[in-house]
Order: structure tokens, then C-alpha cells, then sequence
């Protein structure tokens, strides 16, 4: 039986176009090797930092049960080469993703890992439940994002920790200005098309929005970067707010920022203005909400 098959809804259909847009464009860009990766994560420090990101106040461990939910065509097999002793589940609804994962998985014989093709609303077919949850850049494409939350929510050990990321919609202005504007032209992800379309942004104003990140954003260096980014079928963003009722609606409690500083009015040019007294006065979450305003450039938000 085909672990995707759907029965003819919206939310059915919505989700085969995502997935044939990932086997068409896999993402990221596969990777041969992971050589220079693991060597990063031999450190057991940098283990050490990682794993009090997620729990602060518990003592070290190694031999965690981690679930990657969407994870693309490498993710699963970098955590796995980060923590030997865990035990590793990758999920994603693409065959090609899972396929060049599996090749990982075989080239560095990672008995750790195991990984399924599942899209993330039924990873509860799974039975059983995980102590981190790991699910970047994923649910933000799905039909509807509180299923996949909630699934995810449900299969999470009380303690455990999910590290999330979601889209951030003020940094990407540019980004939904050509989404829009490759809607309007009806312009498809073949590869002609994408190569019509990397050729046509070379014309792009440089006051434009997106200018900055065409030249800074390894999302756009390579046709299948290119086409997630500006041509995928299903994407939106969460500002701050958007994002605590999110959690809140989905069971889910807030833990911290991956990178804090950008969310902090006490970081950077903000603490030195005539606002610094006002802004640390809010309570924590309006203070985030304010910075994010404030700053203006955020891509993406990174939690746990």
C-alpha cells in the first residue's frame, strides 16, 4: 500500500503536489559525503553545548531516541553521525529524499538510523515516542501546519524537545513578491523554466527587496535551491505572535531561541536607543515581537 495515498481532498491533493515537487527538486541539495560533518561532531563539548541547548537544567546524555520529521535528503544521517549512541528516525513524504538518505545511511554504515517514507500528519504510525524531535524548514509546507504540529506534539515525550523552524515573513518580503509574481506568469519548476527564471533575476532591481538575499542566501545557488524557494507549491510564514499562538494552540510551550541575540532588545543597536527602557519594560514575548519588527530582516525563526 502506498504510504501516501490519499482519498481525493484538498489537503490530499495539496500534499502529492508538495511531494512531487521534492522528488522533482530534492532538498537541500543532496550531499555525496559527510566527512567534514562528522568531524565537526566529534567534539564531545560541541555535543555537550547542543544537547543543554535543549535542556538546560538535565544532565548530559547520548543515548537519545530522535525523530528528524521531514528530513530531506541528508538531515537524518547528519544527526545520526552526531549521536552514535542515539537511536535515529527519519520521516519524509519524498521517495527521493528518503532515497538518497538510505545512500548515506549505507555509506557510513549508520546502524543508528533507520528511515521511513511517512508524511509527518501520521507519524503516529510509528508507535512509539521520541525524546527530540528535530523539523526545520518543514512544516511551513504543509496543508495544514496545526495537524502537523499536533502529530508531532503527541509522539514527543512529556520532557522531550522538539527543535523547530518556520519562516519568518518580513526578512522574506522579497521572497513572496516573486513567488507572486512567478503565480502571475504561470511559470512551472521545469528545468527550462528554472533556468528562465535564475536568468530573468539577474534583471532584478537592486533596491528590490529580494536583491539582498540572491546574493547572500545559499538558497538561491543552485536550480533546485531556486526553485524552493521561489516556486514551491505550499509556503507561509509566522511572525513572532503568529508563532506563540501556534505553539499554544498545539500543546507546545516555548523553551528558547536558537540564536537569541536577534530577539533580545538588550542585543545591538536597539539597547542604545530612547526606547531600550520602554522595550525592556514588555513582557518577554512583546519584547520579541518588537525586535522582530525592529530588526526587520529575520529569515526564519529557530526554537525549542
Amino acid at each position: 500500500m502506498d504510504p501516501l495515498a490519499t482519498h481525493g481532498s484538498e489537503r490530499d491533493r495539496t500534499q502529492q503536489t508538495v511531494q512531487a515537487f521534492y522528488d522533482a527538486h530534492p532538498y537541500p541539495p543532496p550531499m555525496e559525503e559527510l566527512d567534514g560533518y562528522r568531524r565537526r561532531w566529534q567534539d564531545e563539548a560541541t555535543r555537550r553545548a547542543d544537547f543543554h541547548l535543549h535542556w538546560p537544567e538535565q544532565p548530559y546524555r547520548t543515548d537519545l531516541r530522535v525523530l528528524v520529521a521531514g528530513c530531506g535528503t541528508s538531515q537524518a544521517a547528519k544527526h545520526a553521525l552526531r549521536q552514535p549512541e542515539s537511536k535515529v528516525v527519519g520521516i519524509d513524504l519524498s521517495a527521493e529524499s528518503v532515497r538518497h538518505t538510505e545512500a548515506l545511511r549505507s555509506r557510513y554504515s549508520l546502524a543508528n538510523l533507520e528511515v521511513q517514507q511517512l508524511p509527518i500528519e501520521r507519524v503516529g504510525e510509528l508507535d512509539r515516542r521520541f525524546d527530540k524531535i528535530v523539523c526545520t524548514g518543514v512544516l511551513h509546507h504543509l496543508p495544514d501546519p496545526d495537524v502537523g504540529l499536533r502529530a508531532l506534539q503527541e509522539v514527543l515525550e512529556p520532557d522531550g524537545a522538539l527543535h523547530l523552524m518556520v519562516y519568518a515573513p518580513y526578512g522574506r518580503a522579497g521572497v513572496y513578491m516573486l513567488q507572486d509574481y512567478c503565480r502571475r506568469l504561470g511559470i512551472g519548476h521545469s528545468q527550462q523554466e528554472i533556468r528562465d527564471l535564475a536568468a530573468t533575476l539577474t534583471a532584478l532591481p537592486r533596491a528590490h527587496p529580494l536583491a539582498r538575499l540572491l546574493a547572500e542566501s545559499p538558497d538561491f545557488q543552485s536550480p533546485d535551491g531556486l526553485a524552493d524557494a521561489l516556486l514551491n507549491p505550499q509556503d507561509r510564514a509566522y511572525s513572532v505572535p503568529q508563532l506563540f499562538d501556534w505553539l499554544e494552540r498545539c500543546g507546545l510551550s516555548f523553551g528558547r531561541w536558537l540564536r537569541q541575540a536577534p530577539y533580545l532588545a538588550q542585543c545591538g543597536s536597539l539597547a542604545n536607543t530612547p526606547h531600550a527602557a520602554r522595550l525592556a519594560a514588555l513582557p518577554p514575548m512583546e519584547q520579541y515581537a518588537a525586535a522582530e519588527l525592529f530588526r526587520g530582516t529575520m529569515l526564519r525563526h529557530s526554537l525549542v
